[in-house]
């Protein structure tokens, strides 16, 4: 006889199910919340000096001595399915079968490090414990009861978790290396680890898509106008990307596409809102451009931003803002008036040639206006373009594709990043030097993700490396 039950809360972070990558799941992989054992005043019991995490990892993974379990007031306890962890309002584990006494039960399992803690987060007057159907604790310090006045079976596990058990646990947590499994990465398993990335790739892309949407509505929904801006912001690269951003706010696309066909006016607008034409010209265009800025400037009510804002010292030439202004300027010229075109196409050696622009005849032989400099082409390059795809078009696509349910357009998305090499940068230079090389830029991505998300926070409960590594060690 089954008895009790809680329905599992709605979706997670993953909302788009067409994507085959958000639906492959790492056993033993979950998210969880940070929220850490407390008792009381607030502290962490000093029986179980851990996060409460730990303990919802340990019962979720069955990491202790299971032989002759018994609640508390000496029932024997059976444990069918332990249910799985949710990072929702609620329970802290959900779709658990447990038998006790003979009597199978279905429903919710809820973690604490002193049973006590039922009380002190107000769970005995909230009607959503009220389908808990086993109460696993560190230390039993008092029995408890629901909303409804029902007495919880307890399990306690603390005399079931061998101190040696925790040893991995803290190895992870006080690790000075550069990721805290550096040293254990090789003892893990290649082909759950491959499937871990494909997940924090997607997981990536959501985190993202959602700044993006909120982005999109603050631009009245304007597709092109969103490109616009995370085209520019791409071409700063880390250094100057904020201030190509502000440049983006200071001219709207709509006024660069009414020029795209006039040479003069297109760039005297995007250097001139940059504020990088208040120096005195010898050079004739130059000049051009200042007097087409300040006649523009007035007829549309624009404002320069200040020339400050700008970065150029140790910069590669290619880099320098003027330059890839100057690209900029030749992709509008491309554009045909419309940046969302750009996300029709399926592969990416199309997309890389639609984004491989060459600059005006003018900077052949100058990377700033006024100040010639020995004659070399300054096109937009392959990995230029590989960078703006994988962290403006990439984002957006997938973006565009969930606010107006175009499934096909976040696969398009995801397929671009499959299709390219990975970015090169120290992070993922390190985790090379692990043995974790990323083979394409969604492994890339992931691995962006991996570190900063999960490494550097220590979120290890909540990654598959190291539930494997906790897993084998506990």
């Amino acid at each position: 006889m089954l008895t009790g039950g809680l329905a599992p809360p709605p979706g997670g972070l993953l909302s788009t199910g067409a994507l085959k990558y958000a639906r492959s799941r790492v056993p033993g992989t979950f998210l969880v919340s940070d929220r850490a054992g407390t008792y009381g005043s607030g502290q962490r019991a000093p029986t179980f000096p851990y996060p409460e995490d730990l303990l919802q990892f340990i019962w979720e993974q069955q990491l202790f001595d299971r032989r002759d379990l018994r609640a508390t007031d000496g029932r024997p306890v059976e444990v069918l399915r332990a249910g799985r962890i949710q990072h929702h309002g609620g329970p802290d584990l959900i779709d658990a079968r447990i038998r006790i006494a003979g009597q199978e039960w279905a429903g919710a399992v809820e973690v604490h490090v002193r049973a006590g803690e039922w009380y002190a987060h107000g769970h005995q007057h909230d009607p959503a414990y009220d389908g808990v159907v086993l109460h696993v604790v560190h230390q039993e310090d008092r029995p408890v009861r629901t909303s409804a006045g029902r007495l919880l079976p307890t399990v306690e596990l603390g005399p079931r978790i061998p101190e040696e058990r925790l040893a991995a646990y803290r190895r992870l947590m006080s690790a000075r290396s550069w990721v805290p499994c550096a040293g254990e990465l090789h003892r893990t398993d290649r082909h759950r680890n491959t499937i871990w990335l494909e997940r924090l790739a997607v997981e990536r892309l959501e985190r993202r898509s959602l700044d993006i949407a909120i982005h999109l509505r603050e631009l009245a929904g304007d597709a092109d106008e969103l490109l616009h801006h995370l085209l520019l912001r791409a071409l700063g690269l880390g250094v100057n990307g904020e201030a190509f951003a502000q440049l983006a706010r200071r001219i709207p696309w709509r006024l660069l596409a009414r020029y795209r066909d006039d040479d003069l006016r297109l760039e005297a607008l995007l250097l001139g809102q940059a504020g990088l034409l208040g120096d005195t010209f010898q050079e004739e265009l130059p000049r051009r451009w200042q007097a087409e800025h300040a006649h523009l400037a007035r007829l549309h009510g624009l404002e320069p931003m200040p020339k400050a804002t700008w970065k150029f010292a140790r910069m590669r030439p290619l880099n320098l803002p003027t330059v890839r202004l100057a690209q900029y300027a030749a992709l509008v010229r491309r554009s045909e008036g419309s940046l969302v075109r750009l996300l029709n196409e399926e592969g990416t050696d199309r997309l890389e040639q639609q984004l491989k622009v060459l600059p005006s005849a003018y900077w052949l032989d100058h990377h700033v206006p006024g100040r010639p400099s020995v004659p070399s082409p300054k096109p937009l390059g392959s990995q230029s373009a590989q960078r703006l795809i994988v962290n403006a078009l990439v984002p957006a696509a997938f973006a565009l594709g969930r606010s107006q349910g175009r499934e096909a357009l976040c696969e398009r998305a995801f397929g671009w990043l499959e299709q390219l090499p990975a970015e090169r940068n120290s992070v993922l230079e390190g985790w090379a030097s692990l043995g974790l090389a990323a083979q394409s830029a969604a492994q890339g991505q992931a691995l962006l993700e991996l570190r900063a998300r999960y490494c550097t926070p220590r979120r290890c409960l909540s990654c598959s490396i190291g539930n494997q590594l906790l897993g084998r060690s506990l």
